[in-house]
């Protein structure tokens, strides 16, 4: 009787020990903390099959305990306490026990005989090699790891349901979009190379008087690839990079849209590296001088000028990129601010020539050819943007089709 006691209690311990190991990993998980969760996962070796309930996680728990203590004893409990000294958190580190490999028996030793002796791993080195030897290259633009939002600075509830919408912003997924694939634009693209991809490769090049430009600006005509560069800067760059756009930052309640805009910038620092990328600027900051403006939109750019002020004070890897059709229509303040400004012109002979050739290839499908002069379509196509190029070559294709799509019914 005593045996069967005993093994229900080591039974029901055992359940409880893995209810809090879920919890714990659901609460890692939510709050983003994925570097933890790994060694968390790897150490505790959870099945994948254990998942938690509908309607419980740690915080609910937490929450019922508070409610019953205070019930019972007209006090809320004190879970955490600040230590009064290192002591206490050596102590609690030196509560971990040792984990170490599996045990190998030596060749030299007996068959009988085994030596455990724990092997120290700090000193061993791996390399992945390819196929035919050579060492392999890490892909570009990695998934970079989302910071949980609990070290965010002055994190609470309200700024949870802003961080959470302007974190719907981030790309997490590869653009697949190189400089390679920009035809033309060689001044833009070293620009933007200069102000955001080596300050974050070489930090300690661009200090002082060199520092990198915080605030830049993308203007020209439209349809000259002024978004493609900035897709090609979310793939080639290693930061975390939110996509802005003004349904972001403006709401309808009274005084959101400030608290967005000061969250966005925030966030940004607790992502940092990190790029910001307003597409379409002047729907966010044409000038103050209308009299029909409204005063939401007046406090909305006072914030975002704030804003902007601390970050260009700052020595965070941080970069406020945008792109604006209309640089005219900018409020001089914020014009002023975006201290690197770079003119995206219309291609010229050499680029529409290129853009044609990659737009019109020699054999586009197993139905469609081209032969084409690209010389000829590049002088005829003077004053022609990137987009009004891509659509003719389109239309082109089209007329082609729709002599093919009868045969193919029949």
């Amino acid at each position: 009787m005593g045996t069967v006691v005993r093994n229900a209690e080591d039974k029901v311990h055992k359940e409880r020990k893995t209810n809090l190991l879920v919890l714990v990993r659901d609460f890692l998980a939510e709050e983003g903390y994925l570097e933890t969760l790994k060694s968390f996962e790897s150490e505790t070796r959870l099945p994948a099959e254990c998942i938690l309930c509908d309607n419980v996680d740690l915080g609910t728990v937490v929450e019922d305990f508070e409610a019953y203590y205070f019930t019972r004893f007209k006090k809320y409990p004190k879970i955490s306490r600040k230590a009064s000294n290192r002591n206490d958190f050596s102590e609690l580190k030196g509560k971990e026990k040792r984990r170490h490999l599996p045990i190998v028996k030596q060749k030299s030793e007996p068959s009988g005989l085994c030596i455990e002796k724990p092997v120290e791993t700090d000193c061993l080195k791996v390399s992945a090699v390819g196929a035919k030897g050579d060492h392999s290259k890490p892909e570009l633009n990695e998934q970079k790891l989302w910071k949980g939002l609990g070290t965010f600075v002055g994190y609470n509830e309200e700024w949870k349901t802003f961080a959470d919408l302007i974190g719907k912003e981030v790309i997490d997924r590869n653009l697949n979009v190189k400089w390679s694939d920009v035809v033309g634009l060689e001044t833009a693209k070293q620009h933007l190379r200069e102000s955001i991809v080596y300050p974050t490769k070489y930090p300690d090049l661009f200090r002082g008087i060199t520092s990198p430009w915080k605030g830049l600006l993308l203007y020209g005509p439209s349809g000259t690839g002024k978004t493609l560069l900035a897709k090609a800067v979310a793939t080639e760059c290693s930061t975390t990079f939110f996509n802005i756009s003004a349904s972001s930052l403006v709401s309808k309640w009274r005084g959101e849209s400030e608290k967005l805009v000061r969250v966005m910038f925030e966030l940004a620092r607790h992502q940092a590296p990190s790029t910001i990328f307003i597409d379409e600027l002047d729907a966010l900051a044409s000038r103050r001088d209308c009299p029909t403006e409204h005063e939401a939109s007046r406090r909305l750019k006072s914030e975002f000028l704030v804003q902007l002020d601390g970050l260009l004070e700052s020595s965070d890897q941080i970069f406020l990129l945008t792109t604006s059709n209309l640089p005219w229509d900018l409020d001089p303040a914020i014009l002023r601010r975006l201290e690197k400004r770079i003119f995206v012109d219309l291609p010229d002979v050499s680029a529409r020539e290129s853009l044609f050739a990659s737009f019109l290839p020699k054999t586009v499908n197993r139905y469609l050819k081209t032969d084409m002069d690209y010389g000829e379509l590049a002088k005829n196509s003077d004053g022609y943007s990137g987009a009004d190029i891509k659509l003719v070559c389109k239309e082109a294709l089209m007329t082609a089709m729709r002599t093919i799509i009868p045969l193919l019914e029949k």
